[in-house]
C-alpha cells in the first residue's frame, strides 16, 4: 500500500485501463451504468492522485528532511541547518558550528537515489539513508568541490525526521581546512 503513495503511477495505468474499457463498453451499448461506471472510476482516479499528493510515507519525510538540511547549506543559512539536527546530534552540530562561519556552502546536492532503512518498519524511530552527494564551498578565492557517498543517521521526532549524525567517505572538516590554507 506504501508503494501506492510513492509513486503515481501505478494508480494513473490501473485507472486509465479501467477507464478505456468502460469507455469501449459505454460507446458499444450507450448505456447508464456504464457511463457512471467510467465517471465513478474518474472520480476515484483524481481522488486517489490528490490523496497520493497528500500523504507523506516515512520516506518521503526523510527525503524532505534530507532536502531541507541540503536547500538550508546551499543558502548558508546555519539556525536552519540547525533545526534540521535532533538534540542528541552534538558532533555534527559542533561541526556545522566550526566550518558554516568560515565557508561558503556554493552547492549541497543529492545526485542519487536515497536508499533508506529503517529500524522497524510498521512504527520506525531511527532509520539510514544512503546517497551519492555533490558538495562545493568556498573560502576567499578558494573554491573546492567534490562528489562522495553518505550515510545519514536519522530520528523520528514527533511531528518530523532529525538528523542524528552522518558519515562519508570524506571528512567535511579536513576538506574545509583545505580551501582554508
Amino acid at each position: 500500500m506504501e508503494y501506492l503513495f510513492e509513486n503515481p503511477v501505478p494508480l494513473i495505468l490501473i485507472g486509465l485501463v479501467l477507464l478505456t474499457f468502460t469507455g469501449v463498453l459505454y460507446f458499444t451499448t450507450r448505456s447508464v451504468g456504464s457511463f457512471v461506471a467510467s465517471v465513478v472510476i474518474v472520480v476515484l482516479m483524481v481522488s486517489a492522485l490528490v490523496m497520493e499528493q497528500i500523504v507523506f510515507t516515512e520516506r518521503e519525510l526523510i527525503a524532505v528532511a534530507i532536502g531541507g538540511i541540503t536547500n538550508a547549506a546551499e543558502e548558508n543559512d546555519m539556525p536552519r541547518v540547525e533545526s534540521f539536527l535532533a538534540p542528541t546530534a552534538t558532533k555534527t552540530r559542533a561541526m556545522v558550528q566550526r566550518i558554516m562561519p568560515k565557508v561558503k556552502v556554493e552547492m549541497a546536492n543529492i545526485i542519487s537515489d536515497i536508499d533508506i532503512t529503517f529500524d522497524n518498519p510498521k512504527d520506525p524511530t531511527r532509520a539510514t539513508a544512503k546517497f551519492t552527494g555533490r558538495f562545493g564551498g568556498a573560502y576567499g578565492g578558494a573554491r573546492g568541490m567534490d562528489t562522495f557517498p553518505v550515510t545519514v543517521e536519522l530520528v523520528r521526532d514527533e511531528h518530523r525526521w532529525l538528523i542524528d549524525s552522518f558519515t562519508s567517505d570524506k571528512d567535511f572538516e579536513s576538506e574545509a581546512a583545505k580551501l582554508m590554507r
